[in-house]
């Protein structure tokens, strides 16, 4: 007697038949995220590409055009889906395997774009500025051995300057009056401080539970945030050690996503909230820079799932690749190169 076969469904398939969770969709693991990816990364590129190539100012984002970059919303967007994947791996693993698995996600790449383009890039750089290597690379306060050894460490104060390279050569130097070697990167430090915040909440998790951990984590961010808005000086007074504005407003995003991460079971994934959320960013993305920020910003984590399930049928084209993360290492670099050539 043979046993029935089972009929598997793609997650595209899935879709079809009617409204579904972002849970479901989230567990099918679908190429979809990998396309946000890679778009959200390509965003990124083409925001820079407007103030390298001296071209005037960055697009504007779509859910506040004239407040918040096309960057901005993408880099948002990173830290949203990032909040509501990572989120969910740091209360399903143990701490040490959730270390482990984002320092191989995220440290190495992230240490050989430091060398690269500091190494690389940089090197020619000084090339078509002096006519010469010599002189650049050496243990000299400003170098590029200083560069990749301030930046390994992760600091929230990123060190962008090496020897002065497209600080006079690049219409981005001379806006800005100094060298930017990788302007990309410094997103990487603040997204590690989330993964530490994350992995703290995860381990009280245990003990009250998911939501209402999360959901408290993020009522105190959100105050924080408001806090820095409305009281910057007391607030950066207490906490400024431990975090800036900046990292409060990336944090709120990234806790939002996922706090939508262990309510995912309860969320349709074409349903009320996704299009509540969509109004809430149009809206906030109008009002100042802080909604934008932080309302507008917020609101995109219940919109990653349902965008990354309609370019879902896209992801055939990656192959299983995800080089969103590499695009998004090295596009400055080589738009430097590019615009300074």
């Amino acid at each position: 007697m043979t046993r029935p076969t089972s009929q598997v469904q793609t997650p595209e398939a899935t879709i079809a038949t009617g409204p579904r969770t972002l849970n479901d969709f989230i567990d099918s693991r679908s190429g979809g995220f990998d396309v946000l990816r890679l778009i959200l990364a390509f965003l990124v590129l083409v925001s820079h590409t407007w103030v390298l190539g001296g071209f005037g100012r960055e697009p504007g984002s779509p859910f506040g055009p004239e407040i918040l970059t096309l960057g901005g919303f993408a880099v948002g967007g990173f830290f949203a889906l990032s909040g509501m994947l990572v989120g969910r791996s740091a209360l399903r693993r143990s701490p040490a395997r959730f270390a482990r698995a984002r320092a191989a996600r995220v440290l190495p790449a992230y240490w050989a774009a430091l060398v690269l383009s500091a190494l690389v890039a940089g090197t020619l750089g000084w090339l078509h500025e002096h006519g010469r290597i010599t002189g650049y690379i050496g243990l000299q306060a400003g170098g590029p051995l200083l560069y990749i050894a301030r930046n390994a460490l992760l600091p929230i104060e990123f060190f962008h300057a090496s020897n002065d390279v497209f600080a006079s050569s690049t219409p981005y130097g001379v806006a800005t009056g100094g060298s930017w070697i990788n302007g990309s990167l410094w997103t990487l430090p603040y997204e590690i401080r989330c993964y530490v915040v994350i992995a703290l909440v995860a381990l009280v998790a245990r003990r009250f539970g998911d939501r209402r951990t999360i959901g408290l984590a993020w009522l105190v961010i959100a105050g924080l945030a408001v806090g820095y808005h409305w009281h910057e000086a007391p607030v950066a007074f207490t906490i400024g050690f431990l975090a800036d504005a900046r990292l409060i407003t990336l944090l709120l995003i990234f806790l939002t996503g996922a706090l939508v991460g262990v309510w995912a079971d309860q969320i349709r994934l074409y349903g009320i909230v996704p299009v509540v959320g969509l109004v809430v960013a149009l809206v906030a993305g109008r009002r100042s820079l802080f909604f934008a920020d932080n309302v507008a910003g917020a609101a995109t984590a219940v919109l990653v799932a349902p965008t990354a399930a309609l370019l879902a049928p896209l992801s055939r084209f990656l192959r299983g690749v995800d080089i969103s993360y590499g695009v998004y290492l090295y596009a400055w670099p080589i738009q430097q190169l590019v615009a300074m050539y």
